[in-house]
C-alpha cells in the first residue's frame, strides 16, 4: 500500500488540507486517516472509492495500479455499452433531454476541435470537472443527512458548497467569454492587417 499513502498524501497537499481536515471530510477519525498515509493502517473499499471520489481520481491511480489519474480514454471508449444500457433505461419523456444535452455538447465541443482553439477547450474541461466534483461533494453533504437537510450546520454547509459551485462556475464563464474576445481581437487585427494589404496593393 505504499503507492496509495505517496499519493494519498500528495493529493491531500495538493488541495492545501491537514489530515483533521481529510479524517472530517470523509467521515473518518483524524488517527484512521493519518494510518493511511502512514501505512499503519489500511482503508476498506467503501474508503477507497469515498477517497477517490473526493479527489476526482480513479480508484487505480489512488491504489497505484495506474499513473492516469482519470482514465479518460477509457471512459470515453469503453464506456458506451453502459451508458446505452443506462439511457435506454430512461423513461422515454426523458431520452430526449439526455439526448438534447449530448448535441449541444458536441456542437459546442466540435466546433472549437475543428477550430483549433485550446483555450476554449480548456475552459470546457475545467468547467464539466468544477461541475463534477462540487455536485459529488453536495450529494455525499445531502446523502450523508439521509436526504432531509434539516440540521442548520448541515444546512449551512450546503449553502456554501452552492456558492461556491455558483462563483466558479460565473469566474469560468468569465474565463470563457474573455477567450472569446481574445479571439474574436485577433481576428479582427488579422483581418484589418489584411484589408491594408490588400489596398496598398490595389493601389500599387
Amino acid at each position: 500500500m505504499q503507492k496509495f499513502s505517496i499519493r494519498l498524501s500528495s493529493l491531500r497537499k495538493e488541495r492545501g488540507l491537514t489530515q483533521g481536515e481529510m479524517a472530517a471530510a470523509i467521515n473518518r477519525k483524524r488517527s484512521t486517516y493519518s494510518g493511511y498515509e502512514n501505512e499503519d493502517k489500511e482503508p476498506d473499499f467503501e474508503t477507497v472509492c469515498l477517497l477517490a471520489d473526493y479527489f476526482g481520481v480513479s480508484t487505480d491511480y489512488l491504489l497505484g495500479y495506474s499513473d492516469e489519474k482519470n482514465h479518460v480514454e477509457q471512459v470515453f471508449y469503453n464506456d458506451r455499452v453502459n451508458f446505452e444500457r443506462n439511457f435506454k433505461g430512461l423513461p422515454p419523456e426523458l431520452r430526449p433531454v439526455v439526448a438534447k444535452c449530448f448535441d449541444d455538447f458536441y456542437l459546442l465541443l466540435n466546433r472549437d476541435m475543428q477550430l483549433r482553439r485550446p483555450e476554449r477547450l480548456r475552459v470546457y474541461q475545467e468547467l464539466l470537472h468544477v461541475l463534477q466534483s462540487n455536485r459529488a461533494d453536495i450529494r455525499k453533504l445531502v446523502e450523508s443527512s439521509g436526504g432531509a437537510i434539516t440540521d442548520p450546520v448541515a444546512l449551512s454547509d450546503l449553502m456554501s458548497l452552492q456558492g461556491q459551485l455558483k462563483n466558479e462556475v460565473s469566474a469560468l464563464l468569465d474565463k470563457l467569454m474573455q477567450a472569446d474576445m481574445e479571439v474574436a481581437f485577433n481576428v479582427k487585427k488579422d483581418g484589418g492587417g489584411s484589408s491594408s494589404v490588400s489596398s496598398r496593393s490595389s493601389a500599387g
